[in-house]
This record gives structure tokens, C-alpha cells and sequence, in this order.
């Protein structure tokens, strides 16, 4: 940002920025309004307007700066590189961390975290975690934006072995590896919505009319999500 001293005359009186800023944005209107009104009638198919993302068919590629989905990663040996010292969840300032420490069985390591969770509907993605661990355990670089799909609040708490998971699809399919494993997952989560085998499900999706257990005291039990991973990591307690 400049100082006002190395403002030019026409930056101080700010009139001449804010019609600048004006003609910016009806050009894109103009111009976007003209395409694609051109494109129904068949014409300018060649050039593109601004249009929605449609997401998940199409997506935009993240910068590599962005701070997305959370990840533990791993020693050479596979094992967590977390030492479960809780500097994370003491720095988060929503407080969406949850660990439980565990004795290691490696003699030269006091701790590592038995369970580590984190609250993504709380979770606002600062990245002070990240800052705050001494041992570059966790990181935001998996390219991921948090999810947007789940039947219960619990389906939205990332787990330790989803953490490391991330770090070994970024290290054997690379920067799209984890975006794909996630849009797969949608896509399936969707098929088993409409899937008439899994009627359950279709309460899930017109919650805004009458529920056929309304009324009744008996409570609608829980319905779990799919698995969100194949396989999983073995150290982690059942």
C-alpha cells in the first residue's frame, strides 16, 4: 500500500479511482452480458465468458500458496512425525484440535498422539497450528478445500489416519492426488443417495418436509457416511 506522500495528485482526490474501478467492472458486465447472449444463438462459441464454476465437473486449480485441507506427515519410516506436544491445539483459536497423548514404543520419542482430531466445522483455517508445531508434524498444503458433505456432525471430524492418509496420496499421485480421492467420494456418496437399495438415505435430502418418524419418540438412528479412504494406517486405536 503506498504512503500518502507518494500518492499522485488523482490516488488523493480518489473521485478518478473509483471511476476507474466503475469501467472495470461494467466492461466485464458488458462483455460477459454480449457473450453469452451471443452463445445462445450460436455465435462467439470460440470465446468464453465469465461464467460459475462447475464444480465438480470443472475446477479451478488452486494456487500454491493455498491453505487448504489439513495433513499430519510421516518419518521415513511411515510412522507420525507428531510428537503429540499440543502446542497445535493451544495456539488454535477455535479450539477445533482434540490429541491424546500415548507413550512411544521408540525409546528416543516421549510421545506421540493416539488419537488427533480435528473439528472442521469449528476449524477456521488460520494456519496458527502450523506455525506453532516445532516439528513441522502438520502442514495445509494438500490442495484440498474442507468438505461439504456429511449425514452427522461427527462425519465432519478429520481423523488421525485421514491426516496421514493425505500425506501419502501427496507423496505417491502428487498435488491432485487427494482432490480426486475427494471428488471420487462425492460422487459416490451421491450414487448411494439415490441408490433404492439405501432408502434411508433419501430422509437426508428433504429434511424441510414431513418426516415419516415425526411425532414419534423413538429418535432416527445415525446413518453412516462412506469410508472416506481405502485401508488406513494400523497404529491407531480401534
Amino acid at each position: 500500500m503506498k504512503r500518502r506522500s507518494e500518492m499522485t495528485l488523482a490516488e488523493r482526490i480518489y473521485l478518478p479511482e473509483i471511476l476507474k474501478g466503475l469501467v472495470v467492472t461494467n466492461y466485464h458486465f458488458v462483455r460477459n452480458l454480449f457473450l453469452h447472449t451471443a452463445h445462445v444463438f450460436g455465435l462467439a462459441r470460440g470465446r468464453r465468458a465469465a461464467t460459475t464454476v462447475q464444480y465438480p465437473d470443472e475446477r479451478k486449480r488452486y494456487a500454491e500458496g493455498y491453505r487448504g485441507s489439513h495433513r499430519l506427515t510421516l518419518r521415513p519410516d511411515g510412522a507420525v512425525r507428531c510428537t503429540a506436544c499440543f502446542l497445535c491445539a493451544t495456539a488454535c483459536p477455535a479450539q477445533c484440535i482434540y490429541i491424546e497423548a500415548g507413550e512411544h514404543p521408540d525409546p528416543h520419542i516421549e510421545k506421540y498422539p493416539l488419537r488427533y482430531e480435528i473439528d472442521t466445522l469449528r476449524c477456521i483455517y488460520c494456519g496458527l497450528c502450523v506455525e506453532a508445531c516445532p516439528c513441522d508434524a502438520i502442514r495445509m498444503d494438500t490442495y484440498v478445500h474442507p468438505r461439504i458433505w456429511g449425514f452427522d456432525r461427527k462425519d465432519f471430524v478429520e481423523t488421525k489416519d485421514l491426516l496421514m492418509h493425505r500425506s501419502d496420496v501427496l507423496a505417491t499421485k502428487g498435488r491432485e492426488g487427494n482432490m480426486e480421492e475427494m471428488q471420487a467420494w462425492y460422487q459416490e456418496q451421491d450414487r448411494q443417495v439415490y441408490n433404492p437399495q439405501r432408502p434411508e438415505l433419501k430422509t437426508y435430502t428433504g429434511r424441510s418436509q414431513p418426516q415419516p418418524w415425526a411425532g414419534q419418540d423413538e429418535e432416527q438412528g445415525e446413518i453412516p457416511a462412506l469410508p472416506r479412504h481405502p485401508g488406513g494406517h494400523g497404529n491407531s486405536p480401534k
